[in-house]
């Protein structure tokens, strides 16, 4: 080395004495184009302070502080990309940091509150269908009921009276006193004392015109329709017939049975009177001949008073057919017919005295 020149100065070493980067600049130096930040940088070697957040700025900045990807706090010091193949600079507050900090939502109560819900609408759902159900039953019921009285206007149900009853008009004003024995039976409501054989056959023993007939078998049924023969059972169930009382009286010429029908009202018992055919069967007993077998060889008659309809069925005791050359047969029915119908007379007037 010549004369004059100095010579390159060794850099300082030695305990206390920083090492020095390559190029003899001291302390490492920002990147550039980027100002330093976060204030005066330590020397190299040195624990960095960093800076406590600014109050208004928002996030610190800084070496290490991340804004989230493609900020230039996100490369890390400098705000420069990293080399190929490296993954970008996370600081301590980088953003998995602060996403990681927020509370989970409670998945088991939402689909617990979902689940209520959901079976809340079910059964509610089902107890709708169940009352539309009920009232879908109930109009089908109602039609029906409606449909069938309109059809049958002639046939009320059985018990039922067609009776205006007790209140007599729409307006509830009374019922007006019977004015004769036959209008004190026309209707249940005013013909209220006890049905039976004994008070409707008062009599054990009938005398006409000669004959003494005994009375030998009672009968009382509530299907009318099975004391009957040759259609008289669809007449008397179309009027709604509530009750047949039978009763047979024998002598030694004649056999005949006596039926009384009982109806709710005077008009369903005209209605029968006018539509008669066939008639009842002969009531028998150990104590009757098998008489009248063929309705045809038998004598027949009806008549009605008030609600009632009386018929009758007679034929010889030795079982001929009946005819002209025969006439006690004939006799002995219109005689137990007519004594039927006073009867019945005798049983409204005590009705129209009572009133």
């Amino acid at each position: 080395m010549s004369e004059g020149q100095q010579q390159p100065q060794q850099p300082a070493s030695g305990p206390g004495v920083p090492p020095q980067q390559p190029g003899g600049h001291g302390a490492p130096q920002p990147a550039y184009g980027y100002p330093p930040q976060g204030g005066p940088q330590p020397a190299y070697g040195y624990p960095q302070q960093v800076p406590p957040p600014q109050p208004g700025f928002g996030p610190p900045q800084g070496p290490g502080y991340s804004q989230g990807p493609g900020s230039p706090q996100s490369y890390g010091p400098g705000g420069f990309p990293p080399p190929d193949g490296q993954q970008p600079y996370q600081g301590r507050y980088a953003a998995p940091t602060f996403q990681g900090d927020a509370e989970a939502p409670d998945w088991s109560a939402m689909a617990s509150q979902h689940e209520d819900e959901r079976r809340r609408r079910k059964r509610t759902v089902a107890l709708l269908s169940t009352l539309g159900a009920l009232v879908l039953v109930g109009g089908i019921v109602t039609a029906a009921v409606m449909v069938g009285n309109d059809d049958k206007p002639n046939k009320p149900i059985a018990g039922q009276s067609t009776d205006p009853g007790p209140t007599g008009s729409p307006s509830g004003s009374p019922v007006a006193k019977p004015k004769s024995a036959e209008e004190a039976l026309s209707r249940a409501s005013t013909d209220k004392a006890p049905l039976s054989v004994e008070s409707l056959f008062p009599g054990a023993t009938l005398t006409v015109d000669g004959q003494q007939l005994n009375r030998v078998a009672t009968e009382h049924g509530t299907e009318c329709s099975a004391e009957t023969n040759n259609g008289l059972g669809s007449v008397l169930v179309t009027e709604n017939c509530q009750d047949m009382y039978l009763a047979t009286y024998l002598s030694e010429k004649s056999a005949v049975t006596v039926g009384i029908a009982v109806f709710d009202t005077k008009p369903q018992a005209d209605r029968v009177k006018s539509k008669v055919v066939g008639n009842v069967k002969a009531l028998r007993s150990n104590a009757t001949p098998r008489f009248c077998p063929d309705l045809k060889q038998c004598a027949t008659s009806s008549d009605s008073y008030g609600r009632y309809v009386v018929f009758t069925t007679g034929g010889n005791a030795d079982l001929s057919p009946v005819t002209d050359s025969t006439p006690a047969v004939k006799s002995a029915s219109a005689g137990i017919l007519k004594q039927a119908m006073d009867d019945l007379k005798a049983r409204g007037q005590a009705v129209l005295n009572a009133g």
